[in-house]
């Protein structure tokens, strides 16, 4: 994954809130320079907000939500998601030690009600024992024995913060046969691995589904990916995939439908974890 300082989580967040308040001015029936009028500034700030261009600061989307009319809530949502062009959420302790499109992932994970993950290498991070995490961390053994020590709880954080949601959200995962066949630390570490995901099953934690070896190749094969849907419309659906180089977020109607639709496909014509030997 991409190691820049280029901060991802900032980008997404501001796009939606433009996206937001654009269509909250069409609603109410108001102009841009409406807008400008309520900010008491220049229009040109105004198509700058609506087009991703500029970030909204809290106090003008409270003006403008007031301007358009909106509820309570729905201004305090907007507030937020102001906010959240700045900062990252509960990753900010670890903003030296994680690349920002992984921050970006974690905080969307906090906030979606649906999410569907497809693996093939690996176990999913979000379902990893800690013995299984830590064997997989310790592969980048050029990094530190403290930073690794660092990503190990970040990625336990992960998982407890989802997991032991008030309101946890409904999760999907389809692993390819290959990722619990391939050796990872002892063996004990493996079987404990599958162990557990019998278990997270078994309880209704998850549904997770096993692509196996005898299903042959699917025409799906392109990798790895997490779909994240959310409680509100005015959220939109989100694609997370990534490689060793860069990290990506698909956000288009057209490719978030391409990709439930490929996660569709591979749970259908896969088997239940129970039924895996």
């Amino acid at each position: 994954m991409s190691r820049s300082n280029q901060v991802v989580a900032p980008t997404l967040a501001q796009r939606r809130l433009s996206e937001r308040l654009r269509a909250a001015r069409v609603a109410a029936g108001r102009s841009q320079e409406d807008a400008a009028t309520a900010l008491d500034c220049d229009v040109t700030k105004i198509y700058r907000i609506e087009s991703g261009r500029t970030a909204a600061k809290p106090a003008d989307v409270q003006a403008l939500g007031f301007t358009y009319g909106l509820d309570r809530k729905s201004i305090d949502d907007m507030v937020l998601l102001s906010r959240g062009a700045k900062t990252r959420g509960w990753t900010d302790n670890y903003l030296d030690m994680i690349p920002s499109d992984l921050s970006m992932l974690a905080d969307l994970e906090a906030n979606a009600c649906t999410i569907l993950s497809y693996s093939v290498e690996k176990v999913p991070g979000l379902l990893q024992t800690e013995d299984y995490a830590r064997s997989v961390i310790d592969l980048a053994d050029e990094l530190p024995s403290a930073k690794r020590e660092s990503l190990l709880r970040f990625r336990l954080e992960r998982q407890e913060r989802l997991l032991d949601r008030e309101s946890a959200p409904r999760l999907g995962f389809v692993i390819h046969e290959a990722a619990l066949r391939v050796a990872v630390g002892s063996r004990s570490v493996l079987s404990g691995q599958i162990s557990s995901l019998r278990e997270l099953d078994s309880d209704d934690v998850a549904d997770i589904r096993v692509w196996p070896f005898s299903a042959g190749l699917h025409r799906w094969m392109s990798g790895a990916f997490i779909l994240l849907e959310f409680a509100s419309r005015n959220e939109p659906s989100v694609v997370y995939t990534e490689n060793q180089v860069a990290a990506h977020y698909l956000e288009s109607r057209e490719q978030v439908s391409r990709f439930a639709s490929m996660f569709q496909d591979l749970r259908n014509r896969s088997i239940p974890m129970k039924e895996f030997a």
